[in-house]
């Protein structure tokens, strides 16, 4: 089966992961282990992610509400994480 995300990690002064595809299922679980050992802050960079199912748009919100940043996050995407957030 094709992976259907790719996370892309930098480091300066602050961590970076940069996600290319599509966050759902197995890829959310992949996601969240990438983030267990990070140091807070760190960036979220949303600009090549196309779709977020039900699953991966709660994994990004709480990892919004511990500390992570979520920048560049296309109209659909944003939208869905508006909509689960309540707002």
């Amino acid at each position: 089966m094709p992976r259907l995300l790719r996370i892309t990690m930098t480091s300066n002064e602050l961590t970076k992961l940069k996600l290319d595809g599509q966050l759902s299922g197995e890829e959310t679980r992949e996601l969240l282990h990438a983030c267990e050992d990070l140091a807070l802050p760190f960036v979220i960079d949303l600009s090549d992610l196309q779709f977020a199912d039900d699953e991966g748009v709660k994994a990004l919100l709480d990892l919004k509400a511990q500390g992570a940043r979520l920048v560049g996050a296309r109209p659909y995407v944003s939208m869905l994480l508006e909509e689960e957030a309540g707002g």
